[in-house]
Parts: C-alpha cells; sequence; structure tokens
C-alpha cells in the first residue's frame, strides 16, 4: 500500500512537469512551435519609409554617421497596394570605417535582423562618390510610387499578366554611379523602380521609374526575366 500511495503522487508529478514543459516550449495541439515574439510592437507589414525608419536604430549602433542608399522589398509575394510589403532590405553607408562600409539590415514580419558590414559598391572609388553624393532624405513612399507606375502602364500590365506581382527598389544617385551604372534619368536624386513580374523565368516584366523626391513619372521599359 505504501509503494502504491508514493507511486500515485509522482506519477501525477511527472504529468504536470511533462505539461509543464510542453507549454515552455510553446507546443500547440497540432505539434507546431510558437517562435519567442521580438518583434517590440512592430507590424508585419510595412511601407519602405516605416522599413528605413524601424531599420535605423540597428544603422545608427553601427556607425553614427550613416545614410540609407538603397531600400528594396525581398517579399515572395510583392508590395500590396497601400505599398507594403512583409520583407525589406535597407542598405547603409558610413564614410567612418575605412573599409567594409555598407551595412545592411533586414525588416522581416515585424523582425530587425542587422547583417555583417560588407565592401561598399565599387571599391575605393565608389567610397569616394557615397561621400560626395550624400543624398537628402526621400519623399516617395512606395505606396505612392505604385499608385503613380499604374497610371502609366501598371494597370494596364496587370490586366494582360493577371499573375504579376508588383516589386519596388529606390536607389539614390550614388547607388548607380558607385558602379558605373547609367541612371534611367541622370538629374534625379532617388529614382523608384516599380517592377511588374509573372513568377515564372523568361516572362516579360514591366520596369516604371518614378521620382523619389516628387513623385513624377520618369519613364518605362519592358524587358524579359532571364
Amino acid at each position: 500500500m505504501l509503494v502504491k500511495r508514493i507511486a500515485a503522487p509522482l506519477a501525477l508529478l511527472v504529468v504536470l512537469s511533462l505539461g509543464l514543459a510542453l507549454l515552455a516550449a510553446g507546443c500547440g495541439g497540432d505539434g507546431s512551435a510558437t517562435l519567442p515574439d521580438d518583434t517590440e510592437g512592430r507590424p508585419e507589414k510595412v511601407t519602405a519609409y516605416e522599413a528605413v525608419q524601424y531599420t535605423r536604430p540597428a544603422a545608427d549602433k553601427w556607425q553614427d554617421k550613416n545614410w540609407m542608399i538603397q531600400v528594396r522589398d525581398g517579399d515572395p509575394d510583392g508590395i500590396d497596394r497601400e505599398g507594403r510589403a512583409r520583407i525589406w532590405e535597407v542598405y547603409y553607408f558610413s564614410p567612418t570605417p575605412e573599409e567594409d562600409c555598407q551595412f545592411l539590415v533586414i525588416y522581416n514580419r515585424g523582425r530587425v535582423w542587422p547583417s555583417v558590414p560588407t565592401v561598399n559598391k565599387g571599391g575605393d572609388e565608389g567610397k569616394k562618390i557615397f561621400e560626395k553624393l550624400k543624398p537628402e532624405d526621400f519623399r516617395v513612399d512606395s505606396g505612392e510610387a505604385y499608385g503613380v507606375s499604374l497610371r502609366n502602364g501598371g494597370s494596364q500590365f496587370q490586366k494582360d499578366h493577371p499573375d504579376s506581382q508588383v516589386h519596388v527598389t529606390l536607389r539614390c544617385r550614388a547607388d548607380y554611379d558607385a558602379v558605373g551604372e547609367a541612371m534611367p534619368a541622370p538629374k534625379y536624386k532617388w529614382i523608384w523602380d516599380v517592377t511588374y513580374r509573372e513568377p515564372a523565368a523568361g516572362s516579360e516584366e514591366l520596369h516604371v521609374f518614378v521620382d523619389g523626391m516628387n513623385g513624377d513619372y520618369i519613364s518605362k521599359e519592358t524587358t524579359n526575366q532571364p
């Protein structure tokens, strides 16, 4: 009887311990694990401007003196009509380090992931260009750029290609010049490239270029994906 009296409480303790362990691991009834919430209240989907604001503290922690040189969405589904995406890649430059002057910070569903600093585009000559052509803050967010592109060929492309997705990239002039790449229009400080494409290799894609400072339509071109 004594063995039975001791065994019953021990069995109950084992069951309770297992239950607490499962709760601590975040396991639900379907066997899925819940990741810790480290978003600090940041939303899952944001615009490009919001992504820059959320990633800037990480860049400031890297180097006090820095500026953003490029932002692009990395969302497999592209951006929505408000210009929001779940994933953004934000590139910063700092003239302070002798090397490894470029810093990538990723915004992923509310999480901010700093990367390892790398060599800036264009090497030493590129560094001089980034220092000389420090851009002003851009004024046109991804949602506005998307709206301009819709009125200038994007809407028709979506009608002709119902499965197409929209991706955006914003680059400053120095980001082009540092690698000797011609800008779609050299007089601009920031240019949005709003790209419409179907998720298939070799398919047609439309690029609509928009001024990142005032939202003016610049030009468009149609190419084929590699």
